[in-house]
């Protein structure tokens, strides 16, 4: 059977009395898919492009069938792939997504908060041997509901050079013969993997869950990402691993 993760929602603004403003920093990035180089963004594989953007045109899926959903980016010089310590701190990432339908096969409405988002980064190693693949990744709020239209949701990768995994961040690579629990293999480490990015993904696919085919329509806009200013670092007031929503508008 499978198994329903519990979303995590956290307001942001709301902790430590910080507004979001103060986490602006350089940019690395801006994806609106508003041309044709989308930069190696995939949904499910894919670079479907449609109108009725964030605003103007959106990367996703049409009504159908899916395990899930996955926005990923696997190209070489990606700023979300090789070694993130290059960037010199934390970084914030965000993404807009717009929940237009999701339903199961009798066509009932199924509440998004059941799949949150989760950002993943995988080390794949030998490419012919899938069982080396190792991954940190944490697991952020659940979709937005349905109709709600565009709403961003940010990510925050602590300090890349940290040997131990950030409060809330789980790995792969490895389960526990006792508690079945992920976890990375002995002699990984959180900074090794971050040295060594393969693959970028914000996914509705959490790990150690099984999960069954339903009816998405979802799409993702303005892919962003930037660094965190050394003086509002993350890691350094204790929100390691933090992720919020709030509604954007047009």
């Amino acid at each position: 059977m499978s198994r329903l993760p519990r979303p995590t929602l956290v307001c942001l603004a709301a902790v430590a009395g910080l507004p979001t403003v103060a986490f602006a920093g350089p940019s690395l990035f801006h994806e609106d898919f508003e041309d044709g180089d989308h930069q190696g963004w995939l949904v499910n594989g894919n670079e479907m492009i449609f109108g009725g953007g964030n605003p103007g045109n959106y990367m996703g899926i049409p009504f159908d069938t899916f395990w899930g959903v996955t926005l990923r980016n696997e190209s070489v010089g990606s700023p979300l792939t090789g070694d993130l310590s290059r960037h010199g701190g934390d970084l914030r990432v965000q993404v807009d997504v717009n929940v237009f339908a999701l339903r199961n096969f009798f066509g009932d409405a199924i509440p998004p908060a059941y799949f949150p988002l989760t950002i993943q980064l995988v080390d794949i190693g030998d490419p012919d041997d899938f069982e080396d693949d190792v991954s940190v990744y944490y697991v952020g709020a659940g979709l937005p509901t349905e109709g709600a239209g565009w709403q961003t949701r940010t990510f925050f990768i602590p300090d890349p050079t940290s040997a131990t995994l950030p409060t809330g961040w789980g790995g792969t690579g490895y389960e526990d013969p006792d508690t079945f629990e992920l976890r990375l293999p002995d002699g990984r480490t959180y900074a090794d993997v971050l040295a060594s990015v393969d693959e970028f993904r914000i996914t509705t696919f959490v790990p150690g869950y099984f999960y069954g085919f339903n009816f998405w329509e979802v799409g993702f806009d303005n892919v962003r990402a930037n660094v965190v200013p050394a003086p509002a670092s993350l890691a350094a007031i204790g929100l390691a691993g933090l992720t919020g929503g709030r509604r954007r508008r047009h």
